[in-house]
């Protein structure tokens, strides 16, 4: 019985679908009406078919013809275990980024715990995915929407992004795309073929770190308790995270080593202790020069006379324990306190980059070292009455020296004393020696003054110059 209603099922599929415009004998029986008879339906075909899970589906096709190359077709895919099912792919970008975003954070739910690079893609999926695709269901996604949202990210055309920015947003969104086709909902990545923009080169001054004369200077501008802070970063070469977090427990004035084992992270304006560094690489010891140890003995003096340091060993657990850091901010009060006759208990205040940049702002200008680059963007925002989002232009500044070209600099010394990159890169705590030449090499030699020199040294009436080191040959790979 089985067999003879699978057979009967089979001869009929292909079927017509009853219209009351056709006149065929099957859609006079079900829709009689006064209208001329046909031998042959005119109408649409329905084609059924069994999916893999055993799941009854049909397509719905114009003519015969096409429902018959249908089903071919799906037979032929699901035989070569390439078919797709098309529901899966009806999920939102929103939906969809609920399913995937867990993949990448290997199922850790804790924003404290997740890398840069995971913050940053969060950052841009919050930021500039989701408000323009995040209701835009999977299949419909196209190639020329995703081209034209690339386009206007970029800053040249009045969007919120660098060129680099740019690279990195698309490819969040790019890699979920990928993903999606993975786990069988798209046939296809329609973000592949994207051109993305192309990141400008800077002119060698403005790749060059800073001299240490110009942080110097810099240094004179800062407030007194954080000279020590860059002249610790100038001669150790460590991150602002890693300055931020690092703890009297790490500190090895014996052998004169700093053991970087964790730094402070600050997900969505919340300041939170990270078990590793920006890496594996990051997880690493490195040497302290006379003058660091120096320096660090002395804000040990400091703090011992102010208060208690302490060189306890405390668990990621335990809160930040303020009173284990080197660096902070200015001793603070804690709201609401009561010791004190009321005026508050003072408290060790961790340091917030962002605070930070303010105050290094102001020291490069007051310095006399600063340069600026002036951009005009355009941003969305939400407004507060109507909730709807709306499209502002700001002005960006870009600054130079940041915080972190001082590690330039710091690199760029290692390089000058003939240091091997090998060494610079476990220092530095960079994955590959090859991003430790090509960012840092070529900033700080002066090509132009070499090649003079040794083109000079030795012609008739050249002036005598200091010996020189040989060029190298720095590589990208």
């Amino acid at each position: 019985m089985v067999r003879k209603r699978a057979q009967a099922r089979a001869s009929n599929n292909p079927r017509p679908n009853p219209s009351m415009k056709c006149g065929c004998p099957p859609c006079l029986k079900k829709f009689p009406g006064d209208r001329p008879p046909t031998d042959e339906h005119t109408g649409s075909w329905e084609a059924r078919y069994t999916d893999p899970s055993g799941r009854e589906r049909s397509k719905t096709k114009p003519t015969f013809t096409a429902a018959v190359e249908f089903l071919e077709q799906t037979r032929t895919e699901m035989r070569q275990r390439t078919w797709i099912d098309p529901a899966r792919g009806e999920v939102t970008l929103a939906a969809w980024w609920k399913l995937w975003w867990p993949t990448q954070t290997k199922g850790c739910t804790r924003i404290e715990d997740w890398s840069q690079s995971q913050l940053r893609d969060e950052g841009m999926w919050r930021n500039h995915i989701e408000p323009t695709f995040g209701s835009v269901r999977l299949f419909e996604l196209a190639w020329r929407e995703i081209q034209l949202w690339v386009n206007a990210l970029h800053d040249e055309n009045g969007g919120p992004l660098a060129a680099s920015s740019v690279t990195k947003c698309f490819q969040v969104l790019d890699r979920m795309m990928e993903d999606a086709k993975r786990d069988r909902r798209l046939p296809f990545n329609p973000a592949e073929g994207v051109k993305l923009p192309t990141i400008k080169k800077k002119h060698p001054e403005d790749r060059r770190p800073p001299s240490y004369a110009q942080l110097w200077l810099i240094r004179q501008k800062l407030p007194e308790h954080f000279h020590n802070l860059l002249i610790v970063a100038q001669e150790t070469g460590l991150r602002f995270q890693e300055l931020a977090g690092l703890r009297w427990s790490n500190v090895d004035f014996e052998g004169r080593r700093i053991h970087v084992r964790e730094v402070l992270v600050e997900p969505r304006g919340k300041i939170k202790r990270k078990a590793y560094p920006k890496s594996d690489a990051g997880l690493r010891t490195v040497p302290m020069t006379g003058l660091a140890a120096r320096v660090l003995r002395e804000v040990w003096a400091e703090e011992s006379e102010e208060g208690t340091p302490s060189r306890a060993v405390s668990e990621l657990k335990d809160g930040l324990c303020e009173d284990e850091l080197v660096f902070h901010g200015r001793n603070k009060v804690r709201r609401g306190s009561k010791v004190n006759g009321g005026a508050g208990e003072p408290y060790r205040a961790p340091l917030r980059r962002s605070a930070f940049r303010r105050l290094w702002i102001d020291a490069i200008t007051k310095a006399g070292v600063v340069r600026t680059t002036v951009k005009t963007v355009k941003v969305q925002r939400v407004d507060e009455q109507t909730g709807r989002a709306r499209v502002v232009e700001l002005e960006r500044t870009d600054w130079w020296p940041d915080f972190h070209d001082v590690r330039h600099a710091f690199a760029s010394r290692l390089h000058d004393r003939g240091v091997p990159e090998v060494i610079t890169q476990e220092i530095l705590g960079h994955e590959r020696a090859g991003e430790v030449t090509w960012i840092y090499t070529h900033a700080a030699a002066d090509y132009a003054g070499q090649v003079l020199a040794a083109l000079e040294d030795g012609k008739p009436g050249a002036v005598a110059r200091a010996p020189k080191r040989r060029l190298r040959v720095v590589s990208a790979a």
